[in-house]
C-alpha cells in the first residue's frame, strides 16, 4: 500500500499548515491558560476553518469528500498545533445532519451551517457507561410524535458550547437509537467539566429530563430517507447522480457497517492521526532543542543518548501515522478488518505519543517541566489521548476479539 501523499494532498497539507500557523498558533497559549472557549470563541474557531473550505454545508463537505483523505491529513496537522481547536472542529459533525434532517429544522438552522456557526457534538459516554457502553441507562421512548429522552451523558466535547447533539440511547424495545437532539427546540442542561489536557476544549455533562425530540430526528430514518428520497437531489443540484450515490463510499460503509461500528472506527482512527500529530510536535521541538541547547561545551544533539532518544521518537512517530493512515483508509472503505485496525492503531498511537512527549520533556530537561513552554502541554494532550474512545485496555480486547473470532470476546 502506498502511503506517500499526491501532489494535490500535499499542496493541501502545505497550506493548512500555513493556515494553522497564521490562524491558529497565536491563540494557543493565552487560551490554554485561561481554559475553555466559551461560545464566542469557539464561534471564533469555527469561522476561521471557514476561511480554508472546512465546513458542514454540503458545498464544504462536497470539497472535502473529493479526496476523504484530506479529512486525515487535517486531523493529523490540526492536532499537531492545537487539539482543543481540532477537538472542536472535528466533533463538532453532526452539524452535518442538518442537511439532511426536518425542512423545518433544516430552513431554521441553514444560515448557522452555511456559516459555519452551528456547533455539534457526539453524546454517548455515561456516568455508569464508560468502556461497557453496552450499559447505557439513557433511554428514548417514542410518545406520540416525540420520543421522550432521560439519561444522563458525561464527558461529552464541546457540549457546552453546542447547539445540537447526536445522542446514542436505548429505546422502549431496548435496541440502540440515535437521535439528533438541538437544545434550543429540545432543552437539556449542560455542565462544565475540567481536564488534565485539551484545556482549552469545553468539555461537560448533559442532563436530559423528559426532554422531548421529534421522532423526525431519529438519524438512521433520516440517512435512509435521504439517501431514497429528494434531499440528496434537491442539496446537490446539478451534481446529483443516483448511482454514484448508491455506489458511494458512504452508502457502502452504512451498508457494511453497524452504526456504532461506523461511528468508532472513524473516531478511533482519527484519534490515531492525533496522536501522530502531537508526536510530530514533540519531536520537532525536541529536534530544534538538541540543535541549539549547550552543554559541556557542545550542543547536547552531538550526545549520543540524545540521538538514541530522537532515534525512537522518530521510529515510534513514523510507524504510529503509517498505523493511522492504514486504519482511516480501511474505516473509508468499509473494510472488514476497519474495526480491529482503527482499534489497533489507536492504542498504539495514543500511547506512542505519550512517550514521545515524555522524552521531549527528557531532552529539554527544566525548561520541559515550564508551563512558558509546549511540552508540558504535549504531555497533558497526549496522555488525554488513551482515555476517549475506548481506553488502550479496550482496544487490546477489541482487537484480540476480532483477532480470534466471536466466542473469545473477553468481556460479555
Amino acid at each position: 500500500m502506498d502511503f506517500e501523499f499526491d501532489e494535490s494532498q500535499k499542496i493541501f497539507r502545505d497550506s493548512l499548515r500555513e493556515f494553522l500557523d497564521k490562524e491558529i498558533a497565536p491563540l494557543v497559549d493565552e487560551q490554554e491558560k485561561k481554559g475553555p472557549m466559551n461560545k464566542e470563541e469557539a464561534l471564533d474557531i469555527m469561522r476561521r476553518f471557514k476561511k480554508i473550505g472546512v465546513g458542514f454545508d454540503v458545498e464544504s463537505m462536497s470539497d472535502m469528500a473529493s479526496d476523504p483523505l484530506a479529512v486525515g491529513i487535517m486531523a493529523e496537522e490540526t492536532f499537531r498545533v492545537w487539539p482543543a481547536a481540532a477537538g472542536l472542529v472535528g466533533l463538532s459533525f453532526p452539524a452535518a445532519l442538518v442537511n439532511i434532517a426536518s425542512d423545518d429544522m433544516h430552513e431554521r438552522l441553514l444560515p448557522k451551517l452555511m456559516a459555519n456557526e452551528l456547533i455539534g457534538c457526539y453524546a454517548i459516554t455515561e456516568p455508569e457507561a464508560g468502556s461497557d457502553n453496552r450499559s447505557m441507562r439513557t433511554s428514548a421512548v417514542l410518545d406520540g410524535d416525540f420520543y421522550r429522552v432521560n439519561g444522563t451523558k458525561t464527558w461529552i466535547t464541546s457540549s457546552p458550547v453546542a447547539d445540537l447533539c447526536m445522542l446514542v440511547a436505548n429505546d422502549e424495545k431496548g435496541e440502540r437509537i440515535f437521535l439528533l437532539v438541538e437544545k434550543e427546540q429540545s432543552p437539556y442542561e449542560v455542565s462544565d467539566l475540567h481536564k488534565l489536557g485539551w484545556r482549552g476544549a469545553p468539555t461537560g455533562e448533559i442532563f436530559f429530563e423528559d426532554c422531548l425530540v421529534p421522532k423526525e430526528n431519529n438519524v438512521m430514518n433520516m440517512v435512509t430517507s435521504a439517501m431514497s428520497g429528494d434531499r440528496l437531489k434537491k442539496l446537490m443540484g446539478d451534481n446529483y447522480d443516483p448511482e454514484k450515490v448508491a455506489n458511494s463510499k458512504f452508502a457502502k460503509m452504512m451498508g457494511t457497517m453497524a452504526p456504532e461500528n461506523m461511528i468508532f472506527a472513524f473516531l478511533r482512527s482519527g484519534m490515531a492521526l492525533a496522536a501522530a500529530g502531537i508526536a510530530q510536535a514533540a519531536l520537532d521541538a525536541s529536534i530544534t532543542f538538541a540543535r541549539e541547547r549547550t552543554q559541556f561545551g557542545k550542543p547536547i544533539g552531538r550526545m549520543q543518548l540524545i540521538q538514541e532518544k530522537l532515534y525512537n521518537m522518530k521510529a515510534l512517530t513514523v510507524t504510529s501515522r503509517l498505523m493511522a493512515y492504514w486504519a482511516y483508509k480501511l474505516s473509508m472503505d468499509a473494510d472488514p478488518e476497519a474495526r480491529m485496525a482503527s482499534s489497533l492503531a489507536k492504542g498504539y498511537a495514543c500511547e506512542v505519543a505519550v512517550q514521545v512527549a515524555s522524552d521531549a520533556i527528557q531532552i529539554h530537561g527544566g525548561i520541559g517541566l515550564s508551563d512558558e513552554y509546549p511540552l508540558e502541554r504535549y504531555f497533558r494532550d497526549a496522555r488525554m489521548l488513551t482515555i476517549p474512545d475506548g481506553t488502550t485496555e479496550i482496544q487490546k480486547l477489541v482487537v484480540g476479539r476480532e483477532l480470534l473470532g466471536k466466542g473469545f470476546s473477553a468481556y460479555v
